[in-house]
């Protein structure tokens, strides 16, 4: 999947003649109802021999127009990008939005649409607002399709078990630990996904070697132990992930901690590695010593086999 940086990009020109079929969103999270949009717009390109391209914000739009009431985010870009790429997108147009593209006039931001992308098709949500004060919505977006022989998709509420999917709510189910809700609401289990950061190598000393995360800002869930399984390179490793303060030596500041089961294959730091949450262990516990901690790890170890067993 080929990434621009804003609609500005001079290679988006390149795909101008054949037009595109273009899903429109931040998709914090590509949850079960934003691969609805996503998925109806590869399909369209399929069909009409377009290009299949996602136009995604950054930073999420509601955090520059309401800077008091900034709300955390389900997943960092580069996940983001990582999840979109594999629902067949061709290209994804990562549009920095300040407060200098959030005055931009709807009739501006369609015309742009047009000439910058030719958008012959576009799938949006039902909520999708866009121009100046959010005076765009999804009728307008009709009646600009409809002027120029364009085909709009507009996604209902899509609900899973009469709960509506948003990523307000499945961000709600991941801090309050509720993983198996938040898993049926994305369509996939709850991960986040970094960058190996180096710690201070006692895992290593206590013969419990561990890879530290930077989940850049992403939604955790909650302090604990955890089964999950680790996505390095398209490899599939069974891990026991750490979550929150390790008090055994102190320290209050939350970490992220992954020990594999199976060894990875060369140095770890500064890949990128996705975590995959399968079942909690147990709690954060202070250990009166590095040996109860070892000891700890070690039937924590086997109650993840044992999770993990049988799992994919």
């Amino acid at each position: 999947m080929r990434v621009y940086k804003g609609l500005a990009d001079p290679g988006l020109k390149s795909g101008r003649v054949r037009g595109r079929a273009v899903a429109i969103g931040v998709f914090d999270g590509v949850h079960r109802a934003h691969r609805r949009i996503v998925l109806r717009a590869v399909a369209a390109a399929r069909r009409r021999g377009l290009k299949a391209a996602v136009v995604t914000f950054d930073p999420h739009p509601k955090n520059v127009l309401y800077p008091d009431h900034r709300r955390p985010i389900l997943q960092s870009l580069r996940h983001r990008l990582s999840q979109l790429a594999a629902l067949g997108v061709a290209e994804t147009i990562v549009v920095r939005f300040d407060k200098r593209f959030a005055a931009m006039s709807a009739d501006a931001f369609l015309e742009t649409l047009d000439r910058k992308l030719g958008a012959r098709v576009v799938c949006v949500g039902h909520d999708f607002r866009y121009g100046r004060q959010g005076l765009g919505d999804p009728d307008r977006l009709k009646r600009w399709g409809a002027s120029g022989g364009r085909e709009i998709h507009v996604e209902r509420v899509y609900r899973v078990g009469g709960t509506a999917v948003s990523s307000t709510r499945i961000r709600e189910m991941i801090v309050s630990g509720d993983l198996a809700g938040a898993a049926r609401l994305l369509g996939r289990r709850v991960s986040i996904y970094g960058d190996v950061v180096r710690g201070y190598g006692r895992g290593r000393r206590i013969g419990y070697a561990t890879a530290n995360l930077n989940p850049h800002h992403e939604t955790l869930p909650p302090p604990g132990v955890y089964a999950a399984w680790g996505l390095l390179d398209r490899r599939r490793l069974r891990a026991v992930v750490h979550i929150g303060p390790r008090p055994t030596f102190g320290e209050q500041d939350p970490s992220i901690e992954a020990h594999f089961l199976t060894p990875p294959d060369g140095p770890l730091y500064g890949r990128p590695i996705e975590l995959e949450f399968v079942r909690k262990l147990r709690d954060i516990k202070r250990f009166s010593s590095s040996v109860e901690l070892a000891e700890a790890i070690t039937g924590d170890v086997r109650r993840a086999r044992a999770a993990l067993a049988g799992q994919g």
